[in-house]
């Protein structure tokens, strides 16, 4: 369950995620075609991620596109 006052249910464009990732918006795509990270595709929209599914991903430890693990 969400703390009160925390945004964990956001929803994040790609811009928002390389962002949050500090990584480039053409590896966020690159993520996204490999079926590699949590997403979303509306239609007429694009793809949209909902904050709380990309910080458990990110703490279940993913493979970074450079082939390193990443664990916080």
């Amino acid at each position: 369950m969400a703390t009160p006052g925390r945004n964990d249910e956001a929803i994040l464009t790609v811009v928002q995620v390389a962002q949050l990732l500090q990584i480039h918006i053409k590896t966020v795509y690159r993520l996204i075609s490999e079926r590699r990270i949590p997403f979303l595709r509306k239609p007429g929209i694009g793809y949209r991620f909902i904050r709380n599914d990309l910080l458990q991903w990110l703490q279940e430890g993913y493979e970074r596109p450079d082939g390193w693990k990443n664990r916080l």
